[in-house]
Formats: C-alpha cells, structure tokens, sequence
C-alpha cells in the first residue's frame, strides 16, 4: 500500500513520465547501468534527485554493488543552488538544477523532502560512446537564473567508472550551488550492519553520531533497528583535493575507492536498510558565463 501510495503521488507530481533510457557500459567483469532522462526516483522522493542520469546498478564478477537507489546526484540539498527559490513567491516557479522548474507552494524555507509541484521538466540530451555516456540539460523559459548542465560517464578499465560533471552559469545573475552524489552502496549478501565502514583522506570533524567515529574513519556498531537510519555529518576545512579520497568496507575487505577532483567542503555518512552512503559535497560559484567542471572515479572491488 505504502508503495502504492508513493507511485500515485508520483504521477500526481510528475504526470504520465516517460520511460527511462537504459545503458550499458560494460568491460570483462564489471557492468554498469545507467538510466538517462529518469523519473525512477520520483515515487520515493519527489523531484529532488537529478533525473538527466542516475547509475543504476554496478555488478562485478556478477556481484551487485549498489543498493536500489544506485549513484544519485542532487544540487542543492539545503538549498544553496536550488536558483530562484528564495525570492520566488507562493505559486511561482524556482529551478532545480538537473530536474527543470518547481513550483512553490509553501512559505517555508527549501526543504529537500518536501514534493514541490513540477511546472516543467527540462529536457536531456544524450550521447551514448562505446565506452561512455554523456547526458546535457539546459534550462528554459524566462528569468535571471539560467544554466547548462553536462555530465559523462566513462569506464576507468575493468574496475572503474568515472563520472564528469560541467555546470555552466548561462544567465546574467550571478549564484552559488553545492553538488553531492548520494552513493548507495551495499553489497549485494551483505545486510548493511555491523561490518560497513568508511575510510577517508582526510580528517573527520567530532560530531554526535551512532557510528564509532576514529580521526578517519566511521565504523557501524550495531545492527540498525527495522526501518532504523544512523546518520554523521562534518564540515571540512582546509582540505585539498589530492586528500578528496574514501573506501568503503565490508568486513574489512575494500568495496569500492572513490578519488575525486576537486576540493571537498562536507562529508556525510546516512546508513540505512537500502544503503551505505557517504556523500562528498562540492560548493562553488558562478559568475554570468562562467564554468566549472568537476569529476569523481569509483574503483570497484567484490573481496
């Protein structure tokens, strides 16, 4: 029923969404799959998460990787980069970059679990390569907040993807915006519980969490209870990007390196019964014209 209920509201924010564009980059073991110009989210969490392309599932030597939510981008979390959104008024529209125009239809501030209305969902263009798959989005329609969205996928050997991503201020005002990806990670057999770490580059500020928290490191300690979430989130100062690093483990055993291009500002840790998440934010700003570019690399492993 619960499912139910989210598929109708789903359809009740987004109408009748057309059907995901499904691709596949694969090179001996490793396969991945990537649904472009995707609604997939929609039914579990409104227009919140990037819908030009979501990584679906990652499996190596057969092995799944992720859980059902897969690698998800989102800008805008807390509201920085989420364009138009402050001065918008009740029934006016706001951009929300990689999903298209939102409505908004409360007085209160941005709240990233909240189903704004979707006024119009920006199209994607895709270009799919014999190793790769790039996606674009450009926003439409009148206002000061204007952009061009790229990304691009790439297989990194037979154990690696790397995901570029090109953010372009088109319009003549001026904005900041803070970008992560959601990083579901749970591998396949392996209940996410005691067991699952993260192992990062770079300090970890004290904050209160569930996790056994070490200078670099966060470790679950329990089994999380039914429907249970155990949550950590720091800040990061002065950190470069050669530091911008993290594995994630499995009894020890590494199932997955990230290494990213650019200087990381957060880190948070959500774990759930669908997920081991940690996510890396990247803030910047964007003059009229300006871009920047930014990359992140995954190598997979299945022990």
């Amino acid at each position: 029923m619960r499912t139910a209920c989210k598929a109708l509201a789903a359809l009740l924010i987004f109408g009748q969404a057309a059907a995901a564009e499904v691709h596949t980059l694969a090179e001996g073991p490793l396969r991945i799959q990537i649904d472009a110009a995707t609604d997939g989210d929609a039914a579990e969490f409104g227009p919140r998460f990037d819908r030009t392309a979501v990584v679906r599932s990652v499996q190596l030597d057969g092995v799944e990787l992720l859980g059902p939510w897969g690698l998800s981008d989102e800008f805008g979390l807390f509201g920085d980069g989420v364009l138009g959104y402050e001065t918008a008024g009740i029934g006016e529209t706001f951009l929300k970059i990689g999903v298209g125009r939102l409505l908004r239809d409360t007085a209160a501030s941005y709240q990233f679990a909240h189903p704004y209305p979707v006024d119009q969902l920006f199209p994607v263009e895709t270009t799919p390569g014999a190793a790769s798959l790039s996606v674009s989005q450009r926003s439409e329609g009148d206002g000061p907040w204007q952009y061009l969205y790229r990304k691009s996928y790439a297989l990194a050997g037979a154990d690696g993807l790397t995901i570029h991503y090109e953010l372009t201020n088109t319009g003549p005002t001026a904005w900041t915006f803070e970008h992560y990806n959601h990083h579901w990670f749970r591998l396949d057999g392996a209940a996410v519980g005691p067991g699952y770490a993260v192992v990062t580059g770079f300090d970890l500020p004290q904050a209160e969490t569930a996790f056994r928290h070490a200078p670099r490191s966060l470790h679950m300690q329990a089994p999380l209870a039914p429907g249970g979430a155990a949550y950590y989130a720091g800040d990061l100062v002065g950190v470069p990007a050669a530091a911008n690093t993290f594995t994630v483990q499995v009894d020890g055993a590494v199932l997955v390196h990230y290494q990213a291009e650019f200087t990381p500002h957060r880190l948070a840790l959500y774990a759930a019964e669908d997920g081991f998440c940690p996510e890396v934010f990247m803030r910047a700003a964007l003059e009229p014209g300006e871009t920047v570019s930014w990359s992140a690399t995954y190598r997979f492993r299945t022990n």
